[in-house]
C-alpha cells in the first residue's frame, strides 16, 4: 500500500517570507547549512499519514474528512497574528529550534482552539514560524545571542490553512498544494 504525508500549515504573505527568509540567510553565514534552511516560512498545525487508493490515487481516509473539513473552515473568521521576537524550543540537552514567536493573546488562543477542533486535534498547539529548526546546541550558542538582541514585528492577516502533500518515505519528493481552504471573511 502507498502512502502519503499530509502537512497542514497557515501560510504567512511574501513580505513575512521574506524577512524569515533574511534571517534564516544570517544563520547560514554564521553556521553554514541547517535543516530548514530553505524551508518557506509557515506555521504548521498537524501532520497526517493516510493510505492511497492504488486505481484513484486519493487519500482513503482524508478525502471525504477534507470535503467536511472545507465547510467548517469557511465559518472561522480570518484572524490577524502577531509575530513578537523569537524564542526557542529545547529537543533534549543536544537539539534547539529557534522560531519567530507569535503573540498568543486570549482572543489569538480562542482563534487556534476553534480551528484545532474544526481539525480534531487533540494535542498541545504551540504555534510560530521556525527560523532554524532542530540545529546542534554548538550552533545554537552562536546564533541565539543574535536572536535575542534582534527585534521583529510584524502582522498578517491568516486567511486560509494549506494542505501540502507528499509521498511518505520518499526522500526525493517534496510538500506540494493538495486543497487550499479558505477562513471566512472577517465582517468590516
Amino acid at each position: 500500500m502507498d502512502y502519503k504525508d499530509y502537512l497542514t500549515i497557515i501560510s504567512p504573505p511574501d513580505h513575512v517570507d521574506n524577512k524569515i527568509r533574511l534571517f534564516k540567510r544570517t544563520c547560514g553565514n554564521k553556521i553554514g547549512k541547517f535543516p530548514s534552511m530553505y524551508a518557506k516560512a509557515h506555521i504548521s498545525i498537524d501532520f497526517i499519514r493516510d493510505s492511497i487508493d492504488q486505481q484513484s490515487k486519493k487519500p482513503l481516509i482524508l478525502k471525504p474528512f477534507y470535503e467536511l473539513l472545507d465547510f467548517k473552515i469557511r465559518t472561522i473568521p480570518a484572524h490577524e497574528l502577531r509575530i513578537n521576537g523569537f524564542n526557542f524550543f529545547c529537543h533534549g540537552p543536544n537539539f534547539r529550534t529557534i522560531y519567530a514567536a507569535l503573540e498568543l493573546d486570549e482572543e489569538t488562543e480562542n482563534w487556534f482552539n476553534t480551528v484545532k477542533q474544526a481539525l480534531r486535534i487533540n494535542r498541545k498547539l504551540k504555534p510560530h514560524i521556525t527560523v532554524t529548526r532542530k540545529i546542534p546546541t554548538e550552533f545554537f550558542n552562536i546564533l541565539w545571542p543574535y536572536f535575542q538582541n534582534t527585534e521583529y514585528n510584524d502582522s498578517f492577516e491568516a486567511n486560509s490553512l494549506i494542505i501540502l502533500e507528499k509521498e511518505s518515505g520518499n526522500p526525493f519528493d517534496y510538500y506540494r498544494e493538495y486543497k487550499k481552504l479558505p477562513f471566512a471573511k472577517k465582517s468590516a
